[in-house]
């Protein structure tokens, strides 16, 4: 036992020693250089075996075969084989060194992220970032989800969140913008009332009301004070230049799509002329092709000018039309002036003619009658002859209303197309002839001689500038509305004197006839021609030439007191000459008017024929003037030439004329 312990104690001596000596290798750097050698306390040299160990690990190892600067890397394994690795000292080093500056230059740019992050903390762009930016947008749609499907329940209950949604409308943020704005498009749509809301009198706001009528009232003024704070919003984002950032461009676009969807549920609602206001100025641009919004916006105006009867709406429409077209200096789009075909309040409309279905009186079988006494049958009878009156009552209401806010319309409307024609505006003359020729037989009589006078100057400047085709569809335009606005005033007993507008349309004949596209208007598909650069737009006129021309002829000689003899032999040699140019439509056409004109006047089948007709002088082609062309000594020769037309409807059509003037003359 004493042999036993005295060796224990030897080792944990022995042990104590090495871990000293150990510890002082440590301190000395020992374990770094490769042969040196511990000192000890007392001074000697001991080389132990750990330090023996440790100058073999760190001595290199020799590769046989292979050069001195070829280490070993790791073994590979491929395909069930180990292989051996090796590589120069050089490459391994330089790939060491762009390790150390990679992980370098990770570490500045980590740093630099901390440092941006620190100063801004918006600025950052990290996958986690944007991960985070998702579900902001997914916990605003939930959150405006949450608000309209409340308002959709009980409107009356949560009027916070209507306050909600139109303060969100204000934000900077452009998509809490957005789908808010986007949002209150279709809860206005579904919440507004019926009828107008008018603001409470002091009187009414100290009376006592019960439970219903308060919440009804506090919900009516919120609702009032939201809608007008959204509409103004809508106004702020709709003035938005397009030249201006590309978020704030797209948010005009969706506040006028906001507009357009919101308008048509909501005009008889209040602040309607603010509404409109918003529409009219941004469709009266000058370069309304720039805005991707602006066509559906003119659909927008004409559904209300079409769907409106009794003129509330059309005559704020006119009024805020006249404003703002003057405040532009009438530098607007034709399409605009269009906008005014579209009145329905202008046409024929009888308020008391109504398709109810309850006021269809039916008869009912004397079984299936409930029987009722002598009192009851009395009030039944006192009640109906009070509807009746009532009824009455508000015909005659509605009836007197449309007619005052007609006469308005129609004179704001006049007015504004008589100062668009006293400025000779280029591009929008064509558009107000048309509306003249709709609405010209409506107007004053003060207002006629006016019209016709800048119709003459239209004309004569018309024909001073070579008669291009944009300036014959003026022309034909000129011609039929002088004679609409004319023939409103024919039962009044004066003369007017249009024998300028008539010579104007002999004179253009030949040149409508050699106008390639008589038969074309601008909603026509054509090709454009390779051979000219400029995209040239054609005039405003659904009507093409030809129409024109037909509705002009129609006027001179079977709606006014213009034809005579003379007037329809001159007419008639000349519409011979151009049906051997016209299209194969427009030469069947003008045949059927000449055979109209040829039963109200007998006398130009003589022009078919030579025999049995004497004839003073020679007919002069080429003048302009009826009064000096003598029509009476021309003769149709251009009957043979049209006999052996191409279209065997014009050749049957031709010798169907032939005939009837024969036999008219034996």
């Amino acid at each position: 036992m004493a042999r036993n312990k005295r060796s224990q104690v030897a080792i944990q001596e022995r042990t104590a020693k090495k871990r000293k000596q150990e510890d002082q290798l440590l301190q000395g750097g020992g374990f770094t250089d490769v042969g040196d050698i511990s000192d000890v306390e007392d001074g000697s040299m001991i080389d132990t075996w750990e330090t023996e160990e440790q100058d073999y690990e760190l001595r290199p190892r020799s590769l046989k075969g292979y050069e001195e600067d070829v280490v070993e890397g790791l073994p590979v394994k491929v395909d069930g084989k180990i292989t051996r690795k090796m590589r120069k000292k050089n490459e391994r080093l330089k790939e060491n060194e762009k390790e150390k500056e990679e992980s370098d230059d990770d570490n500045e740019s980590q740093d630099e992220n901390v440092k941006n992050e620190n100063e801004n903390e918006n600025d950052g762009e990290d996958s986690e970032d944007e991960v985070n930016t998702e579900e902001k947008i997914i916990q605003l749609k939930e959150e405006i989800a949450e608000l309209v499907e409340n308002l959709m329940q009980d409107p009356e209950e949560h009027t916070r969140a209507l306050t909600r949604l139109c303060k969100m409308t204000t934000s900077k943020n452009p998509n809490t913008c957005k789908f808010s704005m986007l949002a209150l498009v279709s809860v206005f749509n579904s919440i507004i009332p019926g009828y107008r809301i008018r603001p409470l009198t002091e009187l009414e706001k100290k009376e006592k009301v019960t439970r219903e009528v308060s919440r009804l009232r506090h919900f009516e003024q919120s609702l009032v004070a939201n809608y007008k704070s959204y509409l103004e919003t809508l106004e702020r984002l709709a003035k938005t230049p397009n030249n201006a950032d590309t978020i704030a461009v797209n948010l005009g676009i969706l506040a006028m799509k906001a507009v357009n969807q919101l308008i048509p549920n909501v005009s008889h609602f209040n602040f309607r002329s603010h509404i409109l206001t918003i529409l009219i100025r941004r469709v009266c641009k000058p370069n309304l092709a720039a805005d991707p919004i602006s066509r559906d916006s003119i659909i927008v105006l004409e559904q209300l000018l079409s769907e409106d009867d009794e003129g509330n709406i059309s005559l704020d429409i006119i009024k805020i039309f006249s404003k703002t077209i003057k405040t532009r200096n009438y530098n607007i789009d034709e399409s605009v002036i269009n906008i005014f075909l579209s009145l329905d309040v202008l046409q024929d409309y009888d308020p008391n003619t109504k398709s109810d279905e309850d006021a269809i009186r039916l008869k009912v079988k004397k079984k299936d009658r409930v029987h009722l006494s002598k009192k009851q049958r009395k009030a039944r009878k006192e009640m109906k002859q009070i509807e009746e009156e009532m009824r009455a009552a508000e015909q005659a209401v509605s009836a007197e209303e449309r007619e005052r806010n007609q006469a308005e319309i129609l004179k704001l409307l006049l007015s504004l197309y008589l100062n668009i024609l006293k400025i000779a505006s280029q591009k929008l003359v064509g558009t107000v002839l048309e509306g003249l020729a709709k609405f010209g037989n409506m107007a004053n009589f003060d207002l006629l001689g006016d019209f016709l006078d800048v119709m003459k100057e239209l004309i004569q400047d018309s024909i001073m500038e070579d008669l291009t085709p944009s300036g014959l569809r003026k022309i034909l335009l000129c011609i039929v509305s002088a004679f609409s606005l004319v023939s409103n005033h024919n039962q009044m007993k004066f003369n007017v004197d249009l024998s300028k507008f008539i010579d104007a349309l002999y004179a253009v004949l030949p040149y409508i006839s050699l106008d390639a596209d008589i038969e074309l208007s601008y909603k026509s598909l054509r090709l454009t021609d390779p051979l000219n650069n400029e995209i040239l737009k054609p005039s405003v006129n659904v009507s093409t030439k030809a129409e024109l021309l037909l509705k002009s002829l129609d006027h001179v000689f079977f709606r006014s007191k213009s034809g005579t003899r003379e007037r329809a032999a001159a007419f008639t040699k000349r519409l011979y000459i151009c049906m051997e140019h016209t299209p194969e439509k427009t030469t069947i056409a003008l045949l059927k008017f000449i055979d109209k004109l040829m039963n109200r006047y007998p006398e130009i089948g003589g022009l078919y024929s030579t025999e049995d007709r004497i004839g003073n002088g020679h007919f002069h082609l080429e003048t302009d003037d009826l009064s000096r062309c003598n029509p009476d000594a021309a003769t149709l020769w251009e009957n043979a030439i049209l006999s052996r037309h191409y279209s065997s409807s014009i050749t049957k059509g031709v010798r169907a004329l032939s005939n009837r003037s024969r036999e008219s003359h034996k």
